[in-house]
């Protein structure tokens, strides 16, 4: 009777040690720097009051204001967005 209590408390060493070192592997790779979450460009974006749609001549209506279309994949509709800050917007990127 003793023999198999020693075995069975020397298998649940074994166990906890194996999980141990599993997930000392696991997380190894997350001990380098991170990048740094602050930033020299701050923008904060929230959604307007209206929505907009896709006309059949590819262009996008309903937005109005400094508000811009936003939609996902192919859809034809959408939903206004704003945002602030000091991040430079398209129409300055492609003049630049």
């Amino acid at each position: 009777m003793a023999f198999n209590v020693i075995t069975f408390l020397q298998l649940a060493v074994f166990v906890v040690i194996l999980f141990n070192i599993n997930l000392h592997s696991a997380s190894a790779g997350s001990k380098g720097q991170s990048a740094s979450q602050v930033s020299e460009t701050s923008i904060t974006a929230e959604f307007c009051d209206t929505s907009c749609t896709q006309g059949t001549d590819k262009r996008w209506t309903g937005c109005s204001g400094n508000c811009f279309c936003v939609h996902v994949g192919n859809d034809t509709e959408g939903r206004c967005m704003k945002w602030d800050g000091d991040y430079p917007s398209a129409e300055a990127e492609e003049s630049a």
